[in-house]
This record gives C-alpha cells, sequence and structure tokens, in this order.
C-alpha cells in the first residue's frame, strides 16, 4: 500500500513520540492511540508500522499471536527529511454541506482559492498581474470574496501597480470589471491600473485568439496557475484546482502574461 507521505510522517511522529515515552509497547497500542494531527486510518496506520520495521526505525523485542500483542521498541529515530516546496495545490471547493474538502486540505497542505489569492494580493510590493478571462463583480459578493475590493484598494494605496488581462470586454462585457475601475479612480490610483483585452474573432464570430488562462501573480515572487478566476461560481459553486508557485518558475509566467498583455488591446 502507498502511503500518503504527509500521512506517513504524521504516523511516524507519533510512534517516536511513543516509544520515547513508554520505551516499548505493543503494535495494539499504536493503533489504539493515535493522536495525530492529521487524520488517519488503521490500514494506514499498520503500513507505516510494517515500513518501520523494514527500515530499522522499529524493532519487534517480543513476538507474540496475535501478532497485535507483538512489542516494538524504537530502534533507531525516524529521520524527517524535509524539502522546501515551492508548489502548493490551491482548490475551490463546491458550496455543498454534504461536500467536506476539509480532511483532505489538512492531509495534503492544500490551500483553499480564496485564500491563496488572498496571500498573493497582500504580499505584492511593485506589480500585480491578473488573467481572469470572466472576470465578474460577483465576485464580491458576501459568499464569495468580498474583500477583494479592500485588497485591490490596499494594493493600490501602497502604490502597487495593477495589470488586469480579461477578454471581450469590447463585446459587452467591460462593465463586469467597472468596479476595479471605479476603485483606482475614487483614490486617485487610476494611472497604476491597465487594462487590456485580448479577444480577436472573424467577422462571422469564429475565435481566432482569446485568452483562457487563469492566473494571479505577485511580483515575479509568487503566482497562481489553475482554472479559478475572479468570479462567484469560481470561488463558491465550481470544483477548481490550481497551484501555489514560488521561486524562478514565476519569472517565466510573467514573460507568457507580459507577452500576451502586450498583444491585447487597451481597454483602460
Amino acid at each position: 500500500m502507498i502511503i500518503n507521505p504527509n500521512v506517513e510522517i504524521a504516523i511516524q511522529k507519533y510512534i517516536q513520540n511513543c516509544l520515547n515515552k513508554w520505551e516499548t509497547c505493543s503494535i495494539e497500542d499504536i493503533l489504539l492511540n493515535y493522536d495525530g494531527s492529521i487524520q488517519t486510518n488503521e490500514a494506514e496506520l499498520r503500513n507505516t508500522i510494517i515500513n518501520a520495521l523494514k527500515t530499522g526505525n522499529l524493532k519487534i523485542i517480543d513476538d507474540k499471536t496475535p501478532w497485535d500483542k507483538t512489542i516494538v521498541t524504537l530502534s533507531k529515530p525516524f529521520l524527517f527529511t524535509y524539502t522546501k516546496d515551492n508548489n502548493f495545490v490551491v482548490i475551490s471547493k463546491p458550496n455543498l454541506r454534504e461536500l467536506s474538502f476539509k480532511n483532505i486540505e489538512k492531509r495534503n497542505g492544500q490551500i483553499d482559492s480564496v485564500d491563496c489569492f488572498r496571500k498573493i494580493i497582500t504580499s505584492a510590493k511593485d506589480v500585480i498581474r491578473i488573467c481572469s478571462p470572466f472576470m465578474q463583480k460577483n465576485v464580491l459578493n458576501d459568499d464569495s470574496f468580498p474583500e477583494l475590493r479592500q485588497l485591490i484598494f490596499d494594493a493600490l494605496k501602497r502604490n502597487v501597480e495593477i495589470r488586469l488581462l480579461s477578454r471581450e470586454l469590447f463585446k459587452g462585457r467591460g462593465e463586469e470589471i467597472q468596479w476595479i475601475i471605479d476603485v483606482a479612480d475614487d483614490i486617485g490610483k487610476i494611472d497604476n491600473l491597465k487594462v487590456v483585452d485580448y479577444h480577436f474573432s472573424s467577422e462571422n464570430g469564429t475565435v481566432l485568439s482569446s485568452t483562457h488562462a487563469k492566473l494571479l501573480i505577485a511580483d515575479y515572487n509568487m503566482a497562481y496557475v489553475g482554472s479559478a478566476e475572479l468570479r462567484r461560481n469560481s470561488l463558491v459553486a465550481n470544483f477548481e484546482v490550481g497551484c501555489l508557485v514560488k521561486g524562478s518558475q514565476v519569472f517565466g509566467i510573467c514573460e507568457v502574461f507580459d507577452f500576451m498583455f502586450s498583444n491585447g488591446r487597451i481597454w483602460k
């Protein structure tokens, strides 16, 4: 059985703490007393114990029948080797009571989309790049992301430049983003907001080239890349998945964004 690495480390820490306190215990004791921070199940506990015996971290000192009565001790400490991940999974959950992602999020260190967007916007010092093809004012609804207006306000007050890349603004959708223009205008920071429409179609309406990417980027440091965008359905009703990316890859994402931004039509 392959065990989620996050879960296995949590179980290893629990086992090590137990045996540092008790010195010896039965396998049954380990199974019955798990109190780790991450929810697990018996199969994961048993397989972690088996793996620990194979690696020599646990040692049998009294082999009994049934096996759960076997007494074990800590032979050598577990090595909790962490690599600094630059990428995190980001999810939006359908807002239905019967669907709960909390346990899955916790087991895997995942981030909610709104929390991710908040983190990116508040961290920006120079430039926020937004690619949201279907950005809608309903993102500000009470059940969606109402604090977004204030976050944009605060960013502009910090003199952060905001570049918004969207689509079909010249085809009647410009009203949907007027709220962000109003925020910038109200505080005298309209020059800090640049809005571009990237959408080109033929005379018969066939799409020739358009943007469908969903990006939110703070400077060259942190970027969301995924399926969620700044509209209510993406944050409340839909199942969306993306990644929070940090490090050198962000620079390349910015280059792609800036290239598309420079080839669109200026809306504001």
